[in-house]
């Protein structure tokens, strides 16, 4: 969970803190970098572990995660988004997808497919995106 405090204070300046824009690019950089992780087949850096073989047999193809298109539907993120008044966003599978990410996510503690979640890279892009606003906020003072 990404935390941006109101204002920021450090040694009696305050910076105007409105980063609704900023919260809610963020998820959209998340949410996008969730479904690119499930079409290709990785996440946080390594592959998502293969498909049982009644699985493979069944669908007719190795590919961890697509078979329905359930975890790739864009309507199946339940988002909130961040507003002036409101600097908090959220980000989360839907209740239709809940169950088969826990599965994929957590399994029985030890994760199968971790899919959900930020990785370096999005987060690396949503860091940067908070700088640069508080850097322009900096220099208009």
């Amino acid at each position: 969970m990404i935390k941006v405090e109101r204002k920021f204070k450090s040694l009696d300046l305050a910076i105007p803190g409105d980063f609704h824009e900023e919260i809610n690019e963020g998820i959209k950089l998340i949410a996008k970098d969730i479904d690119n992780g499930i079409e290709s087949g990785a996440q946080f850096g390594r592959k998502f572990k293969r498909n049982a073989a009644s699985t493979i047999k069944a669908k007719g193809f190795d590919h961890p995660l697509k078979d329905t298109g359930l975890m790739m539907d864009k309507n199946m993120m339940a988002r909130t988004k961040a507003t002036k008044r409101k600097q908090e966003g959220t980000l989360r599978p839907n209740s239709e997808r809940v169950d088969i990410g826990y599965y994929h996510n957590e399994g029985d503690g030890v994760p199968l497919r971790p899919w959900f979640g930020i990785s370096q890279d999005a987060e690396r892009k949503i860091l940067t995106m908070f700088k640069n606003r508080i850097g322009r906020a900096i220099k208009r003072l």
